[in-house]
């Protein structure tokens, strides 16, 4: 007996048509919503819903590289000062005392006691959850909170900017978990934190080439610049400084606004800047180096080194630094998103006259200061504050960080005159996940649980850590004269920005 036929083929074809065309209009609506930046609806939910997600993603990955708390202040940093700092701030606030002076000179570069007369410790607000927290604790949750603050100022570029979450991301990539910011946390520079702050920095500085700029936007930045101060960051607070005095040469409407704002910035953070003063003599401010050559810089960003000795110490005499004064990586995808879209394009666009060109000199002068021994002479000036700087390389992070941001915004608007090609848009949804790729290979091997492979164990007594404060008149002048300009600085910039405000309101 003949068989009966399943199904009508004519049937079927129409079923597989209604499938295709189900995938494609899923497909379009995937790559849509990836790729072009939402007005509202579904979509702008969604995108939203993925800054979340990155926040999250992101916070559980800094718990994994610092090891969830658990941290060994046996090694480096750690144990050459770091852990008794945050020792002695628990002390401090547990004891309800004011963390004026440290047991002896040892955790803080053996010139003195006096806690805050080291420009790179922390004294911030959050410290005060040091009453609850153990030290390791408190180091996660310090980072995963300045972190957090980095990911809503990188929300503001993308939507002022209109970037939809691939470019996003891309930058995200680059900014949050670099070589160089890991490194730095993982081997004790904890202080290192307020580096979160700087896509504010960015967002601001874009904000003052776009639009003219009053009080308000001085008392911002100062505040900003106060807060990444307040964090220990002291080198990217003068860094900062150092490209917002570059970006002041470049429009001469711009001149008079950065300059202010400048000077209004050290005058609110006096307080973190006359103790350190008064025992300026005592710092070593030899000159170390940078990279060592150009090459070097961009192979930063691609080199992959295992966390071991043979690959982190170099027996050089051109260049005494460790590794983690060099790594920069970004991997592969990470260079070309850069290379491309934060250069490349950036400078193609110079030639119609747009894309924010006031920003090449002071990207370049961070380039250019970051390599070999080029900033030593001006080094050698004896600047106040400005020969500090005795690792060049720490300039080149600046650079990096407004480069990702300039990435982003070109590489959206890039995607914006291919809206209908879907095979680009695959391609570069296809390099994002080897940029992901990448930088968790850079995140499983360099992490908090790795030092022993590194540096060797020394002994170290956080019970040791505690205060001794005690008369101290030169200390105690300076803290208040400080507090003083600090108080009233913060309060005239106040007054002439909500002056400002009510004359445009009026």
């Amino acid at each position: 007996m003949a068989g009966v036929p399943n199904s009508n083929p004519d049937m079927t074809e129409s079923k597989l048509d209604k499938v295709a065309d189900l995938g494609s209009r899923l497909l379009d609506s995937i790559l849509d919503v990836s790729c072009v930046y939402a007005e509202g609806g579904w979509k702008l939910w969604t995108q939203r819903a993925w800054i979340v997600l990155l926040l999250v993603i992101g916070s559980l990955l800094w718990a994994y590289i610092l090891n969830w708390g658990h941290i060994n202040f046996l090694y480096h940093d750690w144990a050459e000062g770091i852990g008794h700092r945050i020792a002695f701030l628990q002390n401090a606030v547990r004891t309800g005392q004011l963390p004026l002076h440290m047991p002896g000179a040892f955790a803080l570069r053996n010139v003195t006691d006096r806690y805050l007369s080291i420009a790179d410790t922390i004294f911030s607000p959050q410290v005060l959850a040091l009453k609850f927290l153990d030290p390791g604790d408190f180091v996660v949750f310090n980072t995963i909170l300045l972190y957090a603050l980095g990911v809503v100022g990188m929300a503001k570029i993308a939507n002022r900017h209109r970037i939809s979450p691939v470019p996003l991301t891309a930058m995200f990539l680059v900014i949050a978990f670099n070589g160089r910011i890991t490194d730095l946390i993982v081997v004790g520079d904890v202080h290192w934190v307020g580096y979160f702050l700087l896509p504010w920095l960015v967002y601001y500085f874009l904000e003052a080439v776009e639009s003219p700029v009053g009080w308000r936007w001085t008392l911002k930045v100062s505040l900003l610049l106060f807060t990444v101060f307040l964090q220990g960051s002291f080198h990217l607070y003068l860094i900062s400084l150092i490209f917002m005095g570059i970006l002041a040469l470049t429009r001469r409407d711009l001149f008079f606004p950065l300059v202010r704002t400048g000077i209004s910035a050290l005058l609110v953070s006096m307080v973190r800047i006359l103790p350190p003063a008064i025992v300026s003599g005592s710092f070593d401010v030899e000159f170390l180096s940078g990279f060592d050559s150009g090459l070097q810089m961009v192979t930063s960003l691609v080199d992959l080194k295992l966390p071991i000795r043979s690959e982190v110490f170099r027996n050089t005499p051109v260049n005494p630094l460790g590794w983690w004064e060099i790594d920069h990586y970004v991997g592969l995808i990470g260079l070309l998103f850069l290379a491309v879209f934060g250069v490349g394009l950036w400078l193609r666009r110079q030639r119609h006259g747009i894309a924010y060109q006031e920003l090449v000199a002071p990207v370049i002068a961070m380039v250019v200061f970051s390599v070999g021994r080029l900033f030593k002479p001006i080094s050698a000036l004896a600047i106040p504050m400005i020969s500090s700087q005795r690792v060049s390389t720490r300039f080149f992070i600046l650079a990096l960080v407004v480069l990702a941001v300039l990435a982003a915004i070109h590489l959206q608007r890039f995607l914006n005159q291919h809206k209908g090609s879907i095979p680009l848009r695959l391609s570069i949804l296809a390099a994002l996940a080897i940029m992901v790729n990448d930088i968790w290979q850079h995140e499983k091997l360099w992490r908090v649980a790795h030092l022993p492979d590194i540096f060797n164990a020394r002994d170290v007594d956080l019970s040791l850590a505690y205060v001794a404060n005690h008369p101290d008149p030169p200390y105690t002048v300076a803290l208040i004269v400080g507090l003083v300009i600090s108080v009233l600085s913060l309060a005239i910039l106040s007054w002439l920005a909500f002056k400002e405000r009510r004359r445009e309101i009026s």
